[in-house]
């Protein structure tokens, strides 16, 4: 399977800051397969609130440890939902970040 496309995944540093600072952020590049959220899946989504865009599957189950967030071809994204195929790879399902406007 080609992989050229990485996904950089975004989790949360826990460290002592302010109250009042932003979390910090760490992030890691994977690579990825890009893949279209089917009509079926995108419209049971959307009944219920949220806005699937893609699945992005990454090789081996390994390569994600959990994270809420990503950034992919230079946009925020939320992960809505995960999926771990039978070949020990896992399916990522994003939705674009509130507030992060398609330009």
């Amino acid at each position: 399977m080609i992989r050229a496309e990485t996904v950089l995944l975004l989790s949360e540093v826990p460290q002592a800051h302010g109250v009042f600072d932003p979390p910090m952020e760490n992030g890691r590049e994977v690579f990825c397969t890009v893949r279209s959220v089917s009509q079926t899946e995108a419209y049971q989504a959307r009944a219920t609130g949220l806005a699937p865009e893609l699945r992005l599957k990454l090789e081996h189950t390994c390569e994600y440890e959990g994270e809420k967030q990503c950034e992919f071809r230079g946009v925020r994204y939320d992960i809505i939902r995960t999926y771990m195929d039978e070949k020990d790879g896992i399916e990522l399902t994003i939705q674009r970040t509130e507030g992060n406007a398609d330009v």
